[in-house]
């Protein structure tokens, strides 16, 4: 995967730094998320896809990737979500740049990304190599690494990455009240979550597990893969 890096950054356009507009959107997500820190149950939150990889438009909005301890993925969704809601900048309906996508949670349990891969899953091995982590409690980000170690990623990569992260620490502790409430939420939250799936026509793309939620109904990851194969060859060829 690595050998086909110059082929992934030209077919996503892919930029060396942030220009202003994404500079703009790491300072909006560094605001939000700071309101986040004291929901119990996060370990991590990272940017990820277009605006962690600096290849964004005017359009793009805020793709999260939430790690929560276990036990606790349907509780910490739960309030993340509400607080973006009341605060009008969850992404809903055509209401999409500058927003934040929440549709990726994943507890500390899940953190290997090769088990949701697809054949020669470019986008993903990217996905965790450009990953930028924002809120890192526990050096979640450097377990993150360890699950992943089937990326290479060089030292300048991961130093460039670390630089992002905003607010470190513990995190919060968690009593059993907590458990509780997540137990109940994810009693509702999941039947109503999979009823959805059935109707959407059950997505390859979108995953629904004690240990994940992922709702990528559109999963352009073969898309992408035939995209970088095809100007492999093209490149070959000249």
């Amino acid at each position: 995967m690595y050998n086909q890096k110059d082929q992934f950054i030209a077919s996503m356009n892919i930029k060396n730094i942030p220009n202003l507009h994404e500079k703009e959107l790491f300072l909006r997500a560094e605001k939000y998320i700071s309101t986040l820190q004291n929901i119990r149950g996060i370990s991590m939150i990272g940017i990820c896809n277009s605006l962690s990889m600096f290849a964004t438009n005017e359009h793009s909005d805020i793709d999260l990737f939430i790690v929560t301890k276990p036990k606790m993925l349907w509780y910490v969704r739960f309030f993340v979500t509400l607080k973006f809601w009341r605060k009008w900048v969850w992404r809903k309906w055509d209401d999409i740049a500058g927003n934040f996508c929440l549709s990726f949670f994943a507890t500390e349990n899940a953190l290997n990304m090769s088990k949701i891969a697809i054949k020669d899953d470019i986008y993903l091995y990217f996905w965790v190599y450009f990953l930028k982590p924002i809120l890192d409690f526990d050096d979640s980000y450097e377990q993150f690494l360890q699950q992943n170690s089937w990326v290479q990623i060089d030292e300048n990569q991961k130093k460039e990455n670390f630089q992002f992260v905003k607010f470190s620490g513990k995190s919060r502790k968690i009593f059993f009240w907590h458990y509780c409430f997540n137990a109940i939420i994810r009693f509702f939250g999941e039947r109503k979550t999979r009823w959805n799936w059935e109707k959407m026509g059950r997505p390859s793309g979108v995953i629904i597990s004690q240990d994940m939620l992922k709702f990528h109904d559109r999963d352009q990851r073969e898309n992408v893969r035939d995209a970088v194969r095809a100007r492999k060859m093209f490149s070959k060829n000249f």
